[in-house]
């Protein structure tokens, strides 16, 4: 069987994505050594892993992710006799050979909440498009029982064509005991502890405006910082706005991208990771600061039960108060701190992507 993946993302950014794309091909490159895969980008790319003979990297020099998607993928199915295509990022050309399969990590383009996620012509691009991918998929794939639900109630996909295979935590990200490695990631980056964590974007459903707020109203009554990772977002200025003219830069502090290594310490060095977003898919965060031993309060709406589990402390996303106090609990009870972290570390043991690529590869095969 010929099977192809659109993996141009991995060319893009970081993120949720990005981290799905690679470590579906990852566990698919050690789970099956018969079906010829296509790896589809517009650049190169160094895999930290090796790839079998039945996988080959295809690469097109192009700016145009419209003619990479709606061009140069429909011609390259049909060329190569592709029986079975995936898409990580769920749009594509119905021209394109084989049998579709589009991955929905949300389908938050749909939702009536005025997140003001994206720019004009990608949220454009999205709504046009995804509801033609729906109509022309063999099956559609998502992440997790809420996102299904949501593609059911917005989509009216029709039950019989979803697939739920849910994502998982990658090995590095792990608890930590070397107190020296610890140490030097607190001098690298000049850390002030005791402090809570955030990793991703500042994208206005991330919720970051009520975190400031709620960190507003407890700051005198705790030593914390609060550090957050990533690189400049849509619509982000609110947010360092927030910070500045309530002179917080001292205490509410962006570190911009760091590296893998230093993100586990991070986690590991957290008291807590805050994570109250308004709306999820997934939520692959969670899981990872869970597998850190990290303390976790997300948000009681969309995806974050469902993959936090009992390894969590959920709060309103709507409602500072709430968001406040549960901070306030984490920074004062010891014991709840030690509970979350065993039951998140239990939790996260559910999720592998060996899992997760055993699932889809069930799919394609089956």
């Amino acid at each position: 069987m010929n099977i192809a993946i659109n993996a141009r993302v991995l060319n893009e950014r970081h993120g949720g994505p990005a981290r799905y794309t690679m470590n579906i091909i990852r566990e698919l490159a050690a789970l099956d050594r018969e079906n010829r895969y296509y790896i589809l980008m517009y650049d190169n790319l160094d895999f930290d892993f090796r790839l079998p003979e039945n996988f080959s990297v295809k690469i097109i020099r192009m700016r145009s992710k419209l003619f990479f998607d709606y061009i140069y993928i429909p011609l390259f199915s049909w060329l190569n006799r592709i029986d079975t295509f995936l898409f990580p990022k769920n749009t594509f050309s119905p021209l394109v050979r084989g049998r579709k399969i589009p991955v929905y990590h949300d389908i938050v383009y749909f939702e009536d909440f005025n997140f003001r996620e994206f720019k004009f012509f990608d949220n454009l691009h999205h709504r046009l498009m995804i509801p033609v991918a729906a109509r022309f998929s063999w099956i559609d794939l998502t992440v997790s029982d809420f996102t299904a639900s949501r593609m059911k109630a917005l989509l009216g996909i029709r039950p019989e064509k979803i697939r739920v295979v849910k994502e998982g935590v990658e090995n590095h990200f792990k608890v930590i005991t070397d107190k020296k490695k610890l140490s030097e990631t607190i001098r690298r980056h000049n850390l002030k502890t005791p402090f809570f964590f955030y990793a991703g974007s500042l994208s206005p459903r991330k919720n970051m405006l009520n975190l400031i707020r709620a960190f507003i109203r407890i700051k005198d009554s705790i030593p914390h910082c609060i550090y957050f990772t990533g690189g400049d977002s849509w619509l982000d200025t609110e947010v360092h706005d927030m910070i500045t003219n309530n002179s917080l830069s001292d205490r509410i502090i962006k570190l911009g991208f760091i590296s893998e290594e230093d993100l586990v310490m991070m986690y590991n060095l957290a008291d807590c990771y805050l994570y109250p977003s308004l709306y999820e898919g997934f939520g692959l965060p969670i899981l990872e600061a869970q597998a850190c031993g990290c303390p976790v309060i997300t948000s009681a709406v969309s995806s974050c039960p469902e993959v936090a589990g009992t390894g969590a402390m959920y709060v309103d996303p709507h409602d500072v108060s709430d968001i406040a106090r549960a901070m306030l609990d984490i920074v004062q009870d010891k014991k709840l701190r030690k509970k979350l972290s065993a039951e998140g570390l239990k939790n996260c043991r559910n999720f592998t992507w060996k899992k997760t690529a055993q699932g889809i590869f069930d799919i394609i095969t089956g």
